[in-house]
């Protein structure tokens, strides 16, 4: 194995939203044993570099679901924005079935409600983390607009008018699954958008060439590493293409079962650092097995 690609939320950090010293560690033996390792995510880079930077990992990132590749100085190496006209086209079919969003930026992270971003972020976290206190996740979801992660604008259109924009991923969510549907349907007519979700009750829109599986494909080709010398571990359905491509696959004992059906094979919780445990298991001897 040459390259480890790692999901963050419900899969490399805790329900605390922070990185066990297990999988710290983990990571610092694979990467000493030259291993390359890359965290790949949908959050935005802000929001991933803040919580690797408190643990001191300092790793190469695919953020934004793989609209964005980083190296290990964290500089953009490559860019996959959603084209403005494909981009008013979701804003009216979201707008159509009165849906709030977030738009994911190369100037960062947007909404234009931020009672409405408060509740998407604690729902994101309790999804993942579906054991949570409560306390956790109104801690974990105050921190996100404390450290500036998500930016205040009356109006999205304004974002528009910005030279050199790039828009990498919308972010929607809604409590009533009707309107997911009907949003999904919608969004299906739209040409080259990958829909996929995160969390209960959310969508995640990104270019249809901005997907992890895609962007892991890309890094290891960066790096002449091969797919089939390719781990990943991850938890949900915006981790699925990466899972898919590469040569041993991971999920988390925390993951759907349809996540847990794609991947070769289960590790433990992100409660119980299963990312340590899928890379100690896999480096220590080729075939043994994470069950």
């Amino acid at each position: 194995m040459k390259l480890i690609a790692i999901d963050m939320d419900g899969t490399l950090v805790s329900k605390q939203l922070k990185v066990t010293k297990a999988n710290k560690e983990a990571i610092q033996r694979a990467r000493e044993k030259g291993h390359m390792v890359v965290i790949a995510t949908g959050r935005s880079f802000d929001e991933a570099r803040y919580t690797l930077g408190e643990a001191e990992l300092h790793l190469p990132l695919i953020c934004v679901n793989g609209a964005e590749i980083r190296n290990e100085k964290w500089e953009k190496v490559t860019s996959i924005p959603i084209p403005f006209k494909q981009y008013f086209n979701v804003e009216k079919a979201l707008r159509a079935n009165n849906i709030y969003y977030e738009v994911y930026t190369s100037e960062g992270t947007y909404t234009d409600n931020r009672e409405k971003a408060f509740k998407v972020m604690k729902d994101i976290v309790l999804t993942s983390n579906p054991d949570a206190t409560e306390d956790d996740v109104h801690k974990a979801a105050l921190r996100r607009f404390k450290l500036g992660t998500v930016k205040y604008i009356h109006d999205y259109d304004l974002l528009m008018e910005r030279e050199g924009l790039e828009i990498y991923k919308v972010l929607a969510f809604s409590s009533e699954p009707e309107k997911v549907a009907n949003s999904v349907e919608r969004l299906k007519q739209i040409d080259h958008l990958a829909v996929s979700s995160s969390a209960n009750n959310n969508l995640e829109i990104t270019n249809a060439d901005a997907q992890k599986g895609f962007a892991l494909e890309k890094f290891a080709k960066l790096n002449k590493i091969s797919l089939e010398d390719t781990m990943a571990i991850g938890d949900n359905y915006n981790d699925v293409s990466m899972l898919e491509k590469a040569g041993i696959s991971v999920a988390m004992g925390n993951a759907y079962d349809e996540i847990k059906t794609i991947a070769k094979f289960v590790t433990k919780t992100n409660d119980e650092s299963g990312v340590a445990y899928a890379i100690e298991n896999y480096l220590e001897e080729r075939k043994t097995s994470l069950a």
